[in-house]
């Protein structure tokens, strides 16, 4: 196999080359690995592949078989750096038509082929590649895939396979090159481009690319703004959050794939209050709202209500004995800073999470309600889960510990209250805010209140007298027994 590849390039013919590479390239098309390549034999082919895509007279068949096998040896990280040359990433980022003055530009469908298998390249030994990396996150690069994946907002010239290759390789470097956000943010407005952007292509039809597209968008977006301070914020980075917040409500309520919703939930963990606030929408006033609407007091949450439905789905998988805190924790958080941040969510949240207490006989872990579910991730093993769940409804509480205690019972909560320093601590100062929480005791629970063990936080049950029935020397008997066993317990 060594011999084979360092055989391809000996010839100029175009014919026996062009065998030569499809060969090389079927042979190894699920290929990961090439221990049999020394370093300086990866050289010699990294300058060998350079000079043939350097040849503007070859053939765009043998450009497309060059790039395509080039993809594959970037799988291999050994030697990678190696192979890799300025020369030959000069080749590859022409042939990706990311150059100054020639991004704008658009391939016929020969000249397609080569492009696509360049993002291919690119992708591949951006990911693997130092060398790669520091070529590719130049400026005049970046701000050509820019420019390019925010054309394709207002033209439909590029297939959905080449768009989602320019975003894959622009999450890649966001997350790779930390020092290009700023330049993407600043100098390229990527935040406000790939809002739009995304918006636009979550308006069309269901595909398999545009799913792929809007995850990759959904996760470079967190990559540009994980990293920015909440603190003294520019009105552009304040523009930027707000945009953020209403992109991720337009694609919870139009019905988004799972995964999809996943990385929209991930990406509002990191856009805090500026973008909560745009969770909220009013009610239209002629009626006619849209029908995925949620109305509670006098404006919509209906993206709200998603994120809630998506928590319900994955605590019924959790309480199925897989994997919770890749699932549960970002949810979780979300909505619990979002209660934070909007009083109306927190009261919404509240209703639907923690309404009246009516069933006062079961304890608060047993059941199928939203409120018995979470109670349970309490005293989950997890403990990144046990602290977002706890969070969440001390939330909900006001910071009321005593009121968590009273929806969770004590001994759900102790771990929780223990690890925040909140144990014997007292009740805060209640507003005139808090007045609807504080009141809102129904009948029920007033006519129980006293017999309610507040370690489970359920009525206790009335058990037999065991001394029931027995005479008085029956009882000193049994005191007598239990004196002799103590006595023998301290000899």
């Amino acid at each position: 196999m060594e011999e084979h590849f360092l055989r391809i390039f000996e010839t100029e013919e175009p014919e026996k080359l062009h065998q030569s590479l499809t060969k090389a390239v079927q042979q190894n098309f699920n290929a990961s690995s090439f221990p049999n390549l020394s370093q300086l034999d990866k050289k010699r082919l990294g300058e060998q592949m350079a000079k043939v895509l350097a040849d503007e007279n070859a053939r765009h068949l043998l450009h497309a078989l060059t790039l395509e096998l080039l993809k594959i040896l970037a799988r291999d990280k050994t030697g990678l750096e190696e192979m890799i040359n300025d020369d030959l990433l000069r080749c590859v980022t022409h042939a990706a038509r990311l150059e100054p003055d020639f991004h704008g530009t658009f391939p016929d469908q020969t000249e397609l082929t080569v492009t696509t298998e360049a993002q291919k390249v690119l992708c591949n030994v951006v990911f693997n590649s130092g060398s790669a990396q520091r070529y590719v996150s130049r400026q005049e690069v970046v701000e050509a895939l820019m420019s390019r994946i925010s054309a394709n907002k207002d033209k439909k010239r590029w297939s959905l396979e080449n768009q989602f290759l320019d975003v894959k390789l622009l999450f890649i470097l966001t997350i790779l090159c930390a020092e290009i956000r700023s330049v993407l943010r600043n100098d390229c407005h990527a935040v406000q481009d790939l809002c739009i952007y995304a918006t636009c292509l979550h308006d069309k039809k269901q595909h398999t690319f545009v799913n792929n597209i809007l995850c990759e968008i959904l996760k470079t977006l967190f990559n540009l703004v994980c990293n920015i301070s909440q603190i003294n914020l520019t009105m552009s980075e304040e523009m930027d959050f707000v945009n953020l917040g209403q992109v991720c409500r337009e694609m919870l309520v139009k019905k988004p794939s799972d995964e999809v919703k996943r990385h929209v939930i991930n990406l509002l963990t990191v856009v805090k209050n500026f973008g909560y606030s745009q969770l909220v929408v009013p009610i239209a006033e002629d009626g006619n709202s849209p029908e995925s609407a949620v109305p509670f007091e006098g404006v919509d949450l209906g993206a709200v209500a998603v994120m809630l439905h998506f928590l319900e789905e994955k605590l019924s998988i959790a309480g199925g004995g897989k994997p919770t805190d890749d699932q549960l924790s970002p949810v979780l958080c979300t909505l619990t800073e979002a209660a934070k941040a909007v009083p109306v969510i927190r009261r919404f949240l509240k209703a639907q999470i923690l309404p009246p207490l009516r069933e006062l006989h079961q304890r608060p872990e047993v059941g199928t309600t939203m409120r018995n579910k979470i109670c349970r991730l309490l005293t989950s093993t997890q403990i990144s889960v046990r602290d977002s769940a706890g969070d969440l409804l001390f939330a909900l509480c006001k910071g009321n510990a005593k009121r968590l205690i009273k929806y969770t019972g004590y001994g759900n909560a102790a771990g929780w209250l223990a690890d925040r320093g909140l144990m014997g601590l007292p009740a805060p100062v209640l507003t005139a805010e808090d007045d609807s929480d504080t009141n809102s005791d129904t009948e029920e629970y007033s006519a129980v209140k006293s017999d309610i063990d507040p370690m489970t936080g359920a009525v206790r049950v009335e058990r037999p007298d065991p001394m029931a029935g027995m005479s008085d020397e029956q009882k000193e008997h049994l005191a007598m027994e239990l004196v002799h066993g103590m006595d023998k317990l301290l000899r």
